[in-house]
C-alpha cells in the first residue's frame, strides 16, 4: 500500500538500491585512477550527481521521511525557516552517503531539514529522517547534527564554523513561536534566538554571555569588553553574526 500523506515514506528495498549505486561507483571509479586528488574529488561529485539523476529520485534512500506540513498564519511575512522559506540548492551527508544539488530548506522551529525531491513547482516536501542526517550545507554554510550532548546543551542541527585548528564555534539557530490571539484569526509571530557552543581544547563550552567568553579567554578580557562596547547595534540586530565575529576577532 502506498504511503499516505502523514506516514513516513518507506524505501521498499534500500539494500538493492545501495548495491546498484555501489556497482555504478565501482565501475566508474576505475576512470579516476590517473587523476590528481583535487580533480578526483571534483570528478567524484559529478559522478554522484550523475548517479542520483540516472537512478531516479524514487530509488534514493534520502527520499524516506514524513511529509512536511506547514499551516502557519504569520504576521509581517515571517516564517519558521532559516533565512528564507524558499528552497535553495544544498548538499547532504545522509546515512554516510553524499548527495549534491538538492532543493533544501531548514525548519529551525521544528529543527527539521526539508527536502523538495522534484522541483520548485512541486508541492511535495519531505522532512528528512533527522537521525540519518550527518551534516548539510545551504548557501555555503555548513550544519552538523550534534548528538549525545550533555543535558544542559540543546541537541540537533548547529551551524559549524571552524575558527582555527583548535577552536570550532557551533551556533544553534532557534525560533520561538508566539501566538497573537485576534478576533479574525490566530496569527503567529516567530521570535529568533540563538545558543552558542565553543569547542576549545577538545571541550564543549556554552558561551551564551560575555562572562562565559571571558572565562575561556581571560587574556583577551579588554579586547572582549571593547568589542561589546563598539558593536552594541550588531548584537541587537544579529546575535549570531555578533558572536561569530567576536570569536574570530579574539583569535585573530
Amino acid at each position: 500500500m502506498a504511503p499516505t500523506r502523514n506516514q513516513p515514506r518507506k524505501n521498499l528495498n534500500p539494500l538493492k538500491n545501495l548495491q546498484k549505486k555501489s556497482i555504478f561507483l565501482l565501475t566508474i571509479g576505475l576512470l579516476l585512477n590517473n587523476h590528481c586528488i583535487q580533480s578526483q574529488n571534483s570528478k567524484e561529485i559529478e559522478i554522484y550527481k550523475w548517479l542520483d539523476k540516472n537512478l531516479g529520485i524514487e530509488s534514493l534512500d534520502i527520499k524516506n521521511g514524513a511529509a512536511h506540513l506547514n499551516f502557519d498564519k504569520t504576521i509581517n511575512n515571517q516564517n519558521r525557516y532559516y533565512q528564507t522559506d524558499n528552497f535553495r540548492k544544498g548538499n547532504v551527508n545522509y546515512n554516510n552517503q553524499n548527495y549534491f544539488d538538492l532543493l533544501l530548506k531548514y525548519d529551525i522551529y521544528k529543527d527539521d531539514l526539508v527536502l523538495n525531491p522534484y522541483d520548485e513547482a512541486n508541492n511535495t516536501k519531505i522532512n528528512l529522517i533527522k537521525e540519518n542526517v550527518i551534516s548539510f550545507t545551504i548557501n555555503n554554510e555548513k550544519f552538523v547534527n550534534l548528538k549525545n550532548l550533555p543535558a544542559s546543551f540543546k541537541g540537533g542541527f548547529y551551524e559549524e564554523i571552524d575558527i582555527n585548528n583548535d577552536i570550532t564555534l557551533y551556533i544553534k539557530h532557534l525560533k520561538e513561536k508566539k501566538k497573537l490571539n485576534k478576533v479574525e484569526s490566530d496569527e503567529i509571530e516567530y521570535i529568533p534566538a540563538n545558543e552558542f557552543i565553543l569547542l576549545k581544547e577538545k571541550k564543549l563550552n556554552l558561551i551564551n554571555d560575555k562572562k562565559a567568553i571571558i572565562a575561556l579567554f581571560p587574556d583577551s578580557k579588554r579586547k572582549i569588553n571593547d568589542y561589546y562596547f563598539m558593536n552594541g547595534s550588531l548584537r541587537k540586530e544579529n546575535q549570531a553574526l555578533f558572536i561569530k565575529n567576536l570569536i574570530l576577532y579574539i583569535n585573530n
